[in-house]
């Protein structure tokens, strides 16, 4: 059985439990390990369910599915509780922690061409430039992380370019470019792009 605790409150206890079988199967959602209600099926659950708690707000379960993923969206009166997956601090920590990734998978594989020659990283590219690309997106994490929206925007783009790039040379070469590294890509891509969005909200909010 799979499950995800969620507190009401920032820094709160985690007091609401959210269990399922299977393909989310008899949904579960408990307070205090009290029962508010059950989603008998994946179907119910798309279409989403409100749960009435004693001090009269409502918890909003519903599983949102596009064509990258699922994910499990939990409201509180129609804000996201903390710490759930539409949460803007999660996916703000999602994004930034997406360009620290690449910011270390790239200084780690250059630092291990460039000083052990290895042949087979050398002719995917991988070396100098991967070091001082590792470096620039450190630093651009390091600005995300801190809530800036250009920063986060050029990292998007400078990820993206690289793809295109590196899709481009592959396929002027004769060969036939990676399907599964495009969706690695897309994957990596997709937190940070709704990390711009979570930005936006964090900002507002602290407007307000």
């Amino acid at each position: 059985m799979a499950k995800q605790s969620f507190a009401l409150e920032a820094g709160g206890p985690k007091r609401l439990e959210v269990s399922w079988k299977g393909l989310y199967k008899n949904t579960t959602v408990s307070l205090d390990g009290n029962v508010l209600g059950v989603i008998p099926d994946q179907k119910t659950l798309m279409k989403g369910q409100g749960f009435r708690m004693v001090d009269g707000s409502t918890i909003q379960v519903q599983l949102i599915s596009k064509f990258y993923g699922s994910e499990l969206r939990v409201l509180q009166n129609g804000q996201p509780l903390p710490g759930s997956a539409s949460d803007p601090k999660t996916r703000l920590k999602n994004a930034y922690w997406m360009v620290y990734f690449v910011a270390g998978l790239n200084i780690v594989l250059g630092v291990i061409s460039s000083v052990f020659n290895v042949a087979f990283l050398q002719d995917l590219g991988i070396g100098f430039f991967s070091i001082l690309y590792g470096l620039v997106f450190l630093l651009l994490g390091f600005f995300v992380q801190r809530k800036s929206t250009f920063a986060l925007i050029l990292a998007i783009v400078l990820f993206a370019l690289d793809g295109i790039l590196g899709f481009v040379l592959v396929a002027m070469q004769g060969y036939t470019p990676s399907v599964g590294g495009l969706f690695v890509r897309a994957a990596l891509l997709i937190p940070m792009i709704q990390g711009v969005g979570a930005i936006k909200a964090l900002k507002a909010a602290s407007a307000t």
